[in-house]
């Protein structure tokens, strides 16, 4: 999970040590500051890095696999050559990982972080009171917050059932962007929990090689970025800080064009449903569509597919929907439009309903939730 938005959550939690009960019953979030701590340390020192360090580095190694997700430029070896250089206080001409912040920017890093240490519980608050109602009271939850000084995208990512939270982002204007760093929280909050009780789930695309398989990976990020959309809307963010007025921007148009976002998706279906180099096609749709450079389109497909079903159906079977198989979330879609049909509304694509159907027939069915 990689966005444009995707920044920061729960750094307050440094100030106790790194636990938040984002909800004191079930809920439970620790934030590693390990690695950024590192990083710091050895930034412009003049000393030797410990490679081995970084190479057995479990969140280095998470880090990574997702940015080569996106691009097969991002390896380990990549990053160790870049971390010489930043130890020597140099930037690489081709600044992959964004050293450049840690090295000319590390006070205004330090300021923001302190900002947020101060405004702990007004965003612990809001976080909980964003999420608690779309994870299941019953089960229990405890993930990790990876704070990191030198990664690829502004914001942050999601994998494996962490959170990496890019510091450097939004540090040139905390005070502004404060009401999208909550707005942001409560989003990549809500993706650390899917991994808990969503249906089991990879987001590794490298071992895609087949249409099904493709169709079903954009299927299970329309579900992930959708309904942390629908649960944290992006609609509602306030401040002229740049973070808040490019959420702002990407919400008004997403929103604006429903219209034409869901044929697109329905193109796109269609377009992974071809037996030809499946591993490239997905690679290509999914940033067609979850990209913030293109306007994260599915995301607005996907929590617009959210907020019909819980005013049909429900809240608590919109929940129980969201934590079956992908496609399943599709086809509750599609038979709350049938239930209630209104001025409006969105259908889905005849390549999107085949697929789902599809891909439903062995998984367990979302009337299950009914």
């Amino acid at each position: 999970m990689d966005r444009l938005r995707k920044i920061f959550l729960a750094i307050a939690a440094l100030a106790a040590g790194g636990t938040v009960g984002a909800n004191s019953q079930n809920v439970h979030i620790t934030v590693d500051t390990s690695l950024a701590d590192y990083i710091l340390e050895f930034t412009c020192s003049g000393e030797e890095i410990d490679e081995s360090r970084l190479r057995n580095s479990r969140l280095l190694r998470a880090q990574i696999k997702h940015h080569s997700g996106n691009s097969d430029l991002f390896t380990m070896d990549g990053f160790i050559e870049a971390a010489k250089a930043a130890a020597s206080c140099e930037v690489r001409e081709r600044d992959l990982y964004r050293f450049r912040y840690v090295v000319e920017d590390r006070e205004q890093i330090a300021r923001a972080i302190a900002f947020l240490k101060e405004h702990e519980a007004e965003l612990s608050a809001f976080v909980v009171e964003k999420i608690a109602p779309y994870f299941p009271p019953q089960q229990q939850y405890s993930g990790e917050i990876v704070l990191v000084t030198a990664s690829w995208s502004c914001g942050g990512f999601s994998i494996d059932g962490a959170f990496f939270v890019d510091v450097p982002c939004v540090a040139p204007s905390i005070e502004k962007d404060f009401q999208a760093v909550k707005i942001l929280s409560a989003h990549e909050t809500y993706h650390a929990l899917q991994y808990a009780f969503f249906a089991p789930f990879d987001e590794d695309m490298s071992p895609i090689d087949t249409p099904e398989e493709a169709q079903a990976h954009l299927f299970l990020n329309l579900l992930l970025e959708g309904t942390a959309e629908f649960v944290a809307d992006s609609r509602n963010v306030q401040g002229d800080g740049t973070l808040a007025v490019i959420f702002r921007d990407l919400a008004s148009q997403g929103y604006a064009r429903l219209a034409s976002h869901f044929r697109w998706l329905d193109y796109a279906l269609t377009v992974l449903a071809v037996d030809e180099d499946s591993n490239r096609r997905i690679r290509d749709m999914y940033h067609f569509g979850f990209s913030g450079s293109t306007g994260e389109k599915f995301y607005f497909v996907g929590a617009t597919m959210a907020r019909k079903i819980e005013a049909v159906f429900g809240r608590d079977r919109l929940v129980c929907v969201i934590s079956l198989s992908p496609e399943q979330f599709v086809l509750a879609y599609d038979a709350a439009l049938e239930q209630v049909d209104e001025e409006g509304d969105h259908v889905v694509g005849v390549s999107t309903l085949a697929a789902a159907r599809r891909l439903g027939e062995k998984n367990n069915s979302y009337k299950n939730c009914f």
